[in-house]
């Protein structure tokens, strides 16, 4: 049988035997739930690129509330095919906000819906919808999609909203500032002048070879490793990029290609 047809419980036997308990207890601590098998996300990769496209096998997926299901749904559900009813009953209830930026950079950012998903969960309450707003108004300044954006008008809102909203909205302001220094050159000035009057809001220590999420170090940072320059942020952001990579690699290979038997 093609791979293009296996069933929801072909693919979910085959994510529950790729498991790894050591993994699931890693993903549990990190706010995944309960219903976790702690697949590697490289084999999730190399599963999703075998099934291809299938929005209505991510939709079953989905359904299901396994973190990797969930997970593997992002890669394989269809943006162009996705409802508003669709997309809403998706995000809504999250609680999870791993899964949330997943579902935004994987599926809502693309959808011909993306403007109108923005809107509604920027002007709305829940904490989790309104870091998916600012996330997918985030990613269309990335890919260059937003055409009529009031810079100015949107730089006040963040300067003004930011302070008083809850831990992970912040999250989700933040990097929509971060996107319009990066990518939108002539405000660049503007938004890392925000980012110093908002201050170091995060009071998180940075890891060892990342970069701070103070904007004002973050825009010129991430610029710099664009153009190639190998400062030692970058030396060690290389390193465990090529220690995660051979991780998945030895897991790769321990569990073998995907092999979704219709048996």
């Amino acid at each position: 049988m093609s791979t293009k047809k296996m069933t929801l419980s072909h693919v979910m036997k085959y994510l529950e035997q790729q498991g790894d308990e050591k993994v699931r207890l890693r993903y549990v601590r990190n706010g995944a739930g309960d219903d976790v098998f702690g697949v590697l996300l490289g084999t999730i990769r190399g599963l999703a690129e075998t099934l291809g496209t299938n929005h209505p096998l991510g939709l079953e997926l989905w359904t299901t509330g396994n973190h990797e299901a969930r997970i593997l749904a992002c890669m394989v559900l269809d943006p162009d095919a996705l409802t508003e009813k669709e997309a809403r009953a998706l995000l809504e209830p999250l609680s999870n906000p791993v899964l949330v930026d997943e579902l935004v950079g994987r599926v809502l950012v693309k959808a011909r819906i993306a403007a109108m998903l923005q809107e509604r969960w920027m002007d709305g309450k829940g904490e989790l919808p309104r870091r998916a707003g600012w996330r997918i108004l985030a990613g269309r300044i990335e890919r260059g999609s937003v055409k009529d954006l009031d810079v100015a008008a949107t730089l006040a809102r963040i300067e003004r909203e930011l302070p008083p909203a809850p831990y992970r909205v912040k999250e989700g302001i933040n990097y929509c500032l971060f996107r319009i220094g990066v990518h939108l050159p002539a405000h660049r000035a503007e938004a890392i002048a925000v980012g110093k009057r908002l201050g170091r809001w995060d009071p998180r220590p940075v890891s060892k070879g990342c970069t701070s999420s103070y904007v004002p170090e973050w825009i010129p940072g991430w610029l710099a490793l664009c153009r190639g320059e190998r400062t030692e942020a970058r030396k060690a952001m290389d390193a465990a990029k090529k220690r995660r990579a051979t991780a998945n690699q030895s897991g790769s290979r321990r569990q073998g290609k995907p092999r979704l038997s219709s048996q």
